[in-house]
Formats: C-alpha cells, structure tokens, sequence
C-alpha cells in the first residue's frame, strides 16, 4: 500500500504563493528536466554527458513525491522520440544506483518492455513499493548497512547481465549510498561510490552505449565530494 506524503516533505508549502513556488521550486526542476534532455542529445550525437541536476526517479506521470516534481527521464524519452532522435522501437537501459528504488521510473515505464530497469537499492527504506519493484528486470535489493565491498561486487554481477544493442542509457548516480547520509541507509565511502560511477560507465562503453549520468539524490555532507570524484572516475576511463 502507498502512504500519501507530501512530496517535498515541507508541510507548509501548499502556504506559499504559487509565484514563490514556481521561481524557487518548479522552475529550477524544469531546468533539471532541460539538463537531461541536453545531456541526452549530446550523448546520441557522440558526446556522453553529466547533469549535476535530474534523476527524479520517484515522479512519474501519475504523482509527484520523495523531492521529485517531473521524472525527467519519461519527459526527455517522450520529447526524443517527438523530435525523431529515438524511435518507439529504440531499447533503452536506465541502469538506478541511487540508495533508493526508482519507483516513478519503473511506474513511468510500466507498460514499455523497450526500456529495461537495473536498480542496486536499499530494501528496507522508502519506497516500500512492491508493484514498482516488480517491473524491475535486473535487481538488487541489499540491506541497510551493505558496506562498499559487499556493493561494488553485487552491481558488478549485475552490470555483467547487460548485453548491447542499447540506443541510449540513463544511470541515476545518487550519492545517498554514502555511510555519510542521513537517508540513504548504505556504508559506501567517497572513493567507493567514484568506483561505482566508473564501473558503471566502464561496462556502458565496452557495450557501446551512449550515456547520460544524472546525480539523482544525496543529503550528507560528502555528497558534493561524491559527485566530484565520480565525474573525474568516470573522465578518466
């Protein structure tokens, strides 16, 4: 069953005007939707992107919730395909290493078997969502506490399910695997999450995937460290 919450976890926002909303809230958010879209056009053209923003993998078309107003990654397919840059028949990878299952991915994506799901996730924290869970094709649920060893090697396992013939990949890289975050409910190190990103894209470019990275979630205080250290791994392969 599904707990109604309130999606920025503030109880007092509905208060606020809408103009304060959409300048400090919304519009922000659709700038990070914006990202992904050009960070996916870039890596169709030959060039594989970051976006510092995006990775809005609980929204999905039905509702919005844990901090995510739009799924960027539904509104950049959707877009791609009405430009022409993807077609309907096109497969594409979302690979989620974020501490949490990307419900709103896999509820944006239900229906659509042209989109295969590889999430590494904490099973015991939020979203307790078994529906969602089940449209995931290669999963990972791992324990809170799970340490960067026991992590590295179960999405190494993972990654080496994946076969080629991908028009394009999307992989949420949220931070809150750090031992650091108040959410995540993980042990990861800064050095390790960066080893994570890099076996990631490794494997996307041994199949030769074009890749968008999206920084998804991250609360602690190491998180900007994380994401730094994850794009020099990444630029380094």
């Amino acid at each position: 069953m599904l707990h109604k919450r309130p999606v920025l976890e503030a109880p007092y926002i509905p208060l606020l005007p809408y103009s304060w909303l959409d300048k400090r809230i919304l519009l922000p958010m659709r700038w990070g939707v914006a990202g992904t879209l050009a960070a996916a056009q870039s890596a169709l053209s030959g060039v594989d992107a970051w976006n510092l923003a995006g990775g809005y993998h609980h929204a999905s078309p039905h509702r919005m919730e844990g901090f995510c107003i739009y799924n960027d990654i539904g509104i950049s397919y959707q877009q791609l395909i009405a430009s022409g840059e993807l077609t309907a028949d096109d497969k594409i990878l979302i690979i989620d290493i974020d501490a949490h299952h990307g419900n709103g991915n896999a509820r944006t994506f239900h229906e659509n078997k042209n989109v295969t799901l590889l999430d590494v996730y904490n099973a015991d924290i939020y979203p307790n969502d078994p529906v969602s869970r089940r449209r995931v094709d290669i999963a990972v649920p791992l324990p809170s506490g799970t340490g960067g060893e026991l992590y590295l090697n179960k999405l190494s396992a993972a990654l080496e399910q994946l076969s080629s013939g991908y028009k394009l990949a999307f992989v949420v890289a949220g931070t809150d695997v750090l031992v650091t975050d108040p959410l995540g409910g993980l042990s990861l190190s800064v050095a390790e999450v960066a080893q994570s990103h890099k076996l990631v894209y490794q494997r996307l470019k041994a199949l030769h995937i074009p890749t968008v990275f999206l920084s998804g979630g991250g609360y602690g205080k190491d998180s900007a460290a994380a994401i730094v250290a994850g794009i020099k791994a990444v630029s380094g392969c």
